[in-house]
């Protein structure tokens, strides 16, 4: 009879039973080695990762790219691969996680969570906050966040991701797979999950770029701003989910206005972008992305050169078609675009996105942050009332905010003195 239900291997690979007992901090001593050494494992075959990216030793097998010989000669599924490489990548910019990653300190799936948010810049900040955490713990401190962002900002609820799940045919799955390639090959880049399918549904959502259509504005369905802090929410087949600045400024490039949704009589629509302009611009860009590189005739966007907020004019000279996917790297900071359409144009594209919007730096927020709590605090509130009402008002507005709308907008939230 066994004494402790344990088993072990014995030489020809069968089962059998382990008499002898085992103490339990024998056992727990012998599972956190165990996990340290995975955690060095993990680091050095990020290591390994970034040399087989240089040398791109998958053209030497037979394989498409890094991520199919991950597949096929490491065993991983196609997300787990794709997170490898991402983290890989990461850590050579990362030395002091790359290093709590080889040591031991940190298990992957933590350093896998706080790539998503570091930056040399932030690397020990968000160490210390994540230390003696779990990783469940480490997923919450993360969500909402990033890249740039401190532990201390506010989170956004417009970045906090949903998670999606099919259960598809193998010829369905298929299919899936081919069009990733597709257009990841057209568009000359990887694309994450969010980008694949927020093509797909623009795809089907989305006009023909052609005829009369191509003289309607793109961005026609549900999509609400608020008058005083310009926070955006989309409609979502009933529900309302809050979207991030970039896809706001994208939306305002190439929109259709129809008035407030609680009014008696409902306005007229009108659009930022002519339908004659429109159609002229589609005529003159032969109906395909500008970026150099894309052949992309499908998703097209009206993007404004120099934005209407800083002087930018509906002229075509300022105007020119982009893909959805170029348009929303615009947005985000990893590609600017100047000069003159449609043959002056100067496009230059970036590794790392500008981290704070602009106008704004974290120092304003943070400065902001602590003078809109002691001067709340001055009328009678406690610490905790105020602490909580200030970083409501921060996380449904954003970045671009004064203090005295902070102020005006954390006394809404506070009870009445």
């Amino acid at each position: 009879m066994l004494r402790d239900g344990s088993n072990e291997t014995v030489g020809d690979g069968t089962w059998a039973a382990d008499d002898s007992p085992h103490e339990w901090r024998e056992v727990d001593r012998a599972l956190q080695r165990l996990a340290k050494q995975r955690a060095a494992l993990d680091a050095e075959e990020a290591r390994w990762l970034r040399i087989a990216e240089r040398l791109q030793i998958w053209r030497e097998v037979g394989c498409v790219s890094l991520l199919q010989y991950m597949e096929e000669r490491l065993g991983y599924k196609p997300h787990a691969a794709q997170e490898r490489l991402r983290v890989a990548l990461a850590l050579e910019q990362l030395p002091v996680l790359a290093k709590s990653l080889e040591t031991g300190e940190l298990p992957f799936s933590a350093a896998r969570e706080l790539t998503r948010v570091m930056t040399p810049e932030t690397e020990t900040a968000w160490l210390d906050a994540g230390k003696d955490k779990n990783v469940h713990q480490i997923e919450q401190l993360v969500s909402g966040r990033e890249k740039g962002d401190l532990p201390s900002d506010p989170p956004k609820p417009e970045l906090v991701a949903r998670i999606v799940r099919y259960d598809v045919l193998p010829g369905t799955f298929a299919l899936l797979r081919q069009a990733k390639a597709k257009l990841e090959q057209v568009r000359g880049g990887r694309m994450t999950d969010d980008d694949f399918l927020g093509a797909l549904c623009e795809a089907v959502l989305g006009e023909t770029e052609s005829g009369e259509d191509a003289g309607r504005a793109k961005f026609q369905i549900a999509m609400t701003l608020c008058e005083r802090c310009d926070q955006g929410w989309q409609g979502a087949a009933g529900a309302q989910v809050a979207i991030d600045a970039a896809t706001v400024e994208r939306a305002k490039c190439d929109a259709q206005h129809i008035g407030s949704v609680d009014a008696t009589e409902p306005a007229r629509a009108k659009q930022d972008v002519p339908p004659r302009v429109r159609r002229i611009i589609h005529r003159r860009d032969d109906g395909k992305c500008r970026v150099p590189g894309c052949r992309s005739a499908a998703n097209l966007e009206i993007h404004h050169i120099i934005a209407r907020e800083d002087g930018g004019s509906h002229e075509p000279k300022n105007l020119l078609l982009i893909c959805d996917g170029h348009h929303k790297a615009l947005h985000d900071g990893l590609l600017t675009i100047k000069g003159e359409a449609p043959d002056k144009l100067d496009v230059e594209r970036r590794h790392e996105p500008d981290s704070i919007p602009r106008g704004t730096t974290r120092l304003d927020r943070t400065t902001m942050n602590v003078r809109a709590r002691d001067e709340l605090a001055k009328v009678g509130y406690s610490k905790a009332e105020v602490a909580s009402a200030v970083e409501a008002v921060c996380s449904h507005t954003g970045a671009s905010i004064s203090l005295d709308l902070v102020m005006r907008e954390a006394l809404k939230r506070l009870p009445k003195r």
